[in-house]
């Protein structure tokens, strides 16, 4: 069993880095080919770089679903956002400072909240001997708003400058190569990552729903994270926010239903903690984006967010 253990905590990690590695040239393509159609920051940021690093989601959790796995969908989904607000704008808020920002970044933040409200609710209402469900209507009703939010935002978004020092030198026909070897790439490892945490969690005897916001999270955020701070470092809050933003209401509304239209699938109630510190994290969230005061300490503020979250997650596990 140790031997089975010692491998599996090093394939396990290997898999997601290379889903991470595909995303980051999933995106890079991705970019290329939409800034030579000179798409505006919001778009890029918001949509493109969003739906594009949120692409390890997307493959572990169809994966997940197919796996019967559902503490992982659901964990996954609602730890990827809780590492996103709490390390990428986070970590990005300790490297360069906030200004008030533009009502669509405050609409879109607000609009991930309440999908996670509603996913609260969900679990409450459906929830039997400890085991909640998600229901087909409901994956439906958030695949509805997510496609009502990529409407608003495609038909309400305005060309704008671009300072971001992004390579749009790559060749047409690369940059499609890019988004497919990527696509296929993340496909069939992020399989291999799903398998291996649910053998990991049973080996061990730690519940799905820890791994699935641990591990699996973590690895799957890092495109998120990784970008959020390099544009701290060029000193693009927009485009932080945007990434941050997008994917938050990516993840909640467009992959969680889309895992339940593949197939409706169990998880724990228990998970209904993770979902309500998300919904607390976005509140403070929101509150940093439109004040004054506790802009000045948005980077701390959601740090601490996360440290606290994960020391809830340590003691679940242990």
């Amino acid at each position: 069993m140790s031997n089975s253990i010692l491998f599996i905590a090093i394939a396990l990690p290997v898999c997601l880095a290379i889903v991470v590695t595909s995303a980051n040239f999933f995106v890079k393509g991705a970019v290329a080919i939409a800034q030579r159609l000179s798409v505006p920051e919001f778009i890029v940021g918001a949509i493109i770089i969003a739906i594009g690093t949120s692409a390890p989601e997307i493959a572990i959790n169809v994966s997940a679903v197919l796996e019967n796995a559902g503490d992982i969908v659901i964990s996954n989904i609602v730890g990827s956002n809780i590492v996103n607000v709490g390390l990428g704008i986070g970590i990005a808020g300790m490297l360069l400072k906030f200004e008030k920002t533009q009502p669509e970044y405050t609409r879109t933040v607000a609009l991930s909240g309440i999908g996670a409200v509603a996913l609260l609710l969900s679990t409450l209402i459906t929830s039997n001997n400890g085991i909640a469900t998600m229901m087909l209507p409901f994956s439906c009703l958030l695949l509805l708003a997510f496609a009502c939010f990529m409407y608003s935002s495609l038909i309400s978004s305005k060309p704008e400058e671009s300072g971001e020092d992004l390579n749009t030198e790559i060749a047409l026909w690369i940059a499609a190569l890019m988004v497919l070897i990527g696509a296929a790439a993340m496909a069939i490892f992020s399989n291999l990552a799903v398998g291996y945490a649910v053998l990991l969690s049973k080996l061990m005897g730690i519940p799905e729903a820890v791994i699935g916001a641990t591990v699996i999270a973590a690895g799957g955020s890092l495109p998120e994270v990784s970008s959020c701070i390099a544009a701290a470092r060029l000193k693009r809050p927009n485009l932080i926010l945007g990434n941050i933003a997008g994917s938050q209401v990516f993840n909640i509304l467009g992959i969680l239903g889309l895992s339940g239209v593949i197939g409706a699938f169990k998880y724990a109630k228990y998970l209904w903690i993770d979902i309500t510190i998300l919904i607390v994290m976005t509140l403070v969230l929101l509150l940093c984006m439109n004040r004054a005061t506790p802009r000045k300490f948005t980077g701390p503020l959601l740090f601490s967010g996360y440290t606290v979250y994960a020391a809830y997650l340590i003691l679940i596990a242990f």
